[in-house]
């Protein structure tokens, strides 16, 4: 059963016309005429997308939580569907950073949908904000879901898929961001997992892989609706050991001219063996490079810094 929200005092809708309507929705085409909303209408900045299956496990709920964390110490609102398992953890973890997060929702803002979700939705409006495109009262129906999906992808510069089968409802985000060019990221997970098979498939096919806070700054450096996201990455704490823009940036020019094995970018460019061999796997996950089979690495298909 569904049921209206109590926080009629926190109303907003944002037109075409107005300075807090988003711009990257006007950007990539997808501009609904109004935003209904609750909470905070300033909101909806500049963030990432993190979304998975509602028949979580334990781990991708986990992991949600936790990527959610680093995107709000990275400054960055989490948007997300408000269902329950991946989704809701993700609006959790970036609460409990203090972060703001977005639940764009396939029915009316002030619908309360899952209907245990009320305290959560609530929290949301307090430091973040529930927002549809649907007019006040609209109920839940399928197909709505699916079309919010292509407004939770086109409000983000980057979309993370921590868990999902083969097939899967998850997979027409990244369907909608990969036609609107927003770059798409996934959590690894067990390939005895079938929750993990559509985000181990992802990586596979070129997605950025997100293993820990400097993967998703990484990411967010490369992304090509990047939008001053490399500003971002500048300013995070990376590990001592990974200062990944500047070396990558000297390791991707250097293999400009040809291809190298990883001892000459060692001698060449003063880093150790590990710094190189790291910034070459990321490269190589994403496409950026190839190794060929004598052990050189030159520039890939996709081998472009942005």
């Amino acid at each position: 059963m569904t049921k209206a929200a109590s926080l009629q005092r926190t109303r907003f809708e944002l037109t075409q016309d107005d300075a807090l309507y988003p711009e990257l929705l006007a950007l990539r085409g997808i501009s609904p005429r109004l935003i209904y909303g609750l909470g905070k209408e300033d909101a909806l900045g500049q963030g990432v997308a993190i979304i998975g299956a509602r028949n979580a496990t334990s781990y991708g709920r986990r992991i949600a939580r936790l990527v959610a964390s680093w995107a709000a110490d990275l400054g960055l609102v989490v948007y997300s569907g408000g269902a329950r398992g991946c989704d809701q953890a993700a609006h959790q973890g970036a609460l409990e950073a203090g972060g703001s997060t977005v639940a764009v929702m396939g029915c009316g803002a002030d619908i309360v949908y899952p209907s245990r979700a009320e305290k959560l939705l609530d929290e949301i409006t307090q430091k973040g904000a529930v927002i549809s495109e649907y007019v006040w009262q609209t109920p839940p129906m399928k197909y709505r879901f699916r079309e919010r999906n292509r407004l939770i992808a086109a409000l983000s510069d980057l979309v993370i898929v921590v868990e999902a089968r083969l097939p899967s409802g998850t997979l027409s985000t990244v369907h909608h961001a990969l036609e609107l060019g927003v770059p798409v990221a996934a959590v690894p997970g067990s390939i005895l997992c079938l929750e993990s098979a559509a985000p181990n498939r992802l990586i596979s096919e070129g997605a950025f892989p997100i293993c820990c806070r400097d993967d998703l700054a990484l990411a967010c450096s490369f992304s090509e609706a990047r939008t001053g996201l490399s500003e971002l990455y500048k300013s995070f704490e990376v590990n001592s050991d990974f200062e990944s823009e500047s070396h990558a940036g000297k390791i991707f020019a250097a293999l400009q001219s040809m291809p190298a094995l990883p001892d000459d970018l060692v001698q060449d460019l003063g880093l150790s063996l590990e710094e190189v061999l790291e910034v070459l796997g990321h490269f190589e996950v994403q496409g950026r490079v190839i190794r060929h089979p004598d052990g050189r690495y030159g520039h890939g298909e996709g081998g472009r810094l942005l």
